[in-house]
């Protein structure tokens, strides 16, 4: 086994704001809109279609790291360390802080842009589409949303 290296694990958590863009545009906002949906309608409960993504993604991110450790792959506990830290942060910022999944937190500065722009995601169906740099405006004449 190759030993970690924390500036890899730094890049792939970065990049998982890419991935996530792209899989929250194209995917959910595309041909996986059957279980997304789910989370833009009201809350009908605990739980939601929407979440067998993260359950999909974590499984494949725990099976991958499963790999690394039984296979000579260099560097690959690495990124799937640093795409669970993004997990992780995700979870926190998405589900526990903008979403109260389990009760509404404290007010916290630094995250409200980022509840804000969610917001305005899920008001007009288009961007942003990421979630920790919601970088790109949002408004009517942008929808993008099929749904």
């Amino acid at each position: 086994m190759t030993a970690f290296t924390p500036t890899l694990a730094i890049v792939a958590f970065v990049a998982m704001e890419a991935t996530t863009y792209l899989a929250h545009r194209f995917v959910m906002h595309g041909v996986g809109w059957v279980l997304h949906r789910s989370h833009h309608a009201p809350a009908a409960g605990r739980f939601e279609a929407n979440d067998a993504y993260p359950l999909v993604f974590g499984s494949v991110t725990v099976a991958v790291m499963a790999l690394g450790y039984r296979l000579p792959a260099a560097g690959l506990i690495a990124v799937t360390a640093g795409i669970s830290a993004y997990g992780c942060a995700y979870l926190f910022v998405h589900d526990l802080y903008i979403h109260g999944r389990l009760g509404r937190l404290p007010r916290m500065a630094l995250l409200e842009r980022l509840r804000q722009a969610h917001g305005l995601h899920h008001r007009f169906g288009g961007e942003p589409y990421g979630m920790l740099l919601p970088l790109r405006g949002v408004g009517p004449a942008r929808r993008r949303s099929p749904r």
